[in-house]
């Protein structure tokens, strides 16, 4: 019987999670473990400085459904430990789209990107939602669509693995996707959003501060960004977890004065 582990960023009551475990649980056994709490945001995050604590939860068409206090790095590093290992990794569906490099700052591809690192091929998926909604729970969200999607992506991945040199898959959903959509393989754009930070005064006159993002609307064609903001796509981004970059090494000595 195939085994998945799933988890995601938006916590283990979400809407989404629910919607992946009933595409999932088509093709093996589904062990969920995700946050008990909206964990957004979080990266590859790892709770080192307390216990954490982990809470049997209700799901249905899961094997085994645990909510942790901690973050959804610690989901899969509790989830291996717990279980053995896995066939595949889904993390997800999220609440809003994760776009071009900035998926190392999101919860849900950091996730995968913990299986991966542990072997196990992993896929992120998240759906192009309004960003109110993104902090929610996904109530009034409709993710047959992406599940539909996950479900045609994960039973390829179990049937014939990942080509080699690719660890994860990062895919993103329009929210008017059809069946009929066409997906377009990508790279990852730049940059999605220009950070910056906002101050405001409380009521005592003390200033505060928010971190708050600009978003970028001009996308370079065959990224991420590009395929799904403006060609309407479904962006499967092949990742490698390997970061090293891929130039001749003695042009980095020449750089630094180092003997060739």
């Amino acid at each position: 019987m195939v085994k998945i582990l799933l988890t995601n960023d938006d916590g283990v009551y979400s809407k989404g999670l629910r919607a992946a475990v009933k595409s999932l649980s088509q093709l093996g056994e589904v062990y969920v473990v995700a946050p008990l709490f909206q964990r957004s945001a979080s990266g590859r995050a790892m709770t080192l400085h307390r216990p954490i604590r982990a809470k049997l939860v209700n799901v249905p068409s899961a094997k085994m459904a645990y909510g942790i206090d901690g973050t959804p790095t610690d989901c899969v590093i509790f989830a291996i430990a717990r279980f053995g290992n896995f066939d595949l990794t889904v993390s997800g569906i999220n609440l809003g789209e994760n776009l071009s490099t900035e998926i190392t700052v999101s919860g849900t591809a950091s996730a995968a990107i913990e299986a991966a690192t542990h072997g196990v091929p992993s896929i992120a998926i998240s759906l192009e939602v309004d960003w109110k909604k993104t902090l929610g729970d996904g109530e009034g969200v409709d993710f047959s669509i992406s599940g539909y999607f996950l479900r045609r992506i994960a039973k390829s991945v179990i049937e014939k693995g990942l080509p080699g040199e690719v660890d994860m898959l990062n895919v993103n959903v329009p929210s008017d996707a059809t069946e009929e959509t066409e997906i377009a393989i990508t790279r990852l754009a730049r940059k999605r959003y220009s950070p910056t930070v906002e101050e405001r005064i409380d009521p005592k006159g003390n200033p505060y501060y928010w971190i708050v993002g600009r978003l970028v609307h001009d996308f370079e064609p065959g990224t991420d960004a590009y395929a799904l903001k403006v060609e309407r796509k479904v962006s499967v981004t092949p990742i490698n977890i390997d970061m090293t970059a891929g130039i001749d090494f003695e042009d980095v000595k020449r750089i630094l004065g180092m003997r060739l």
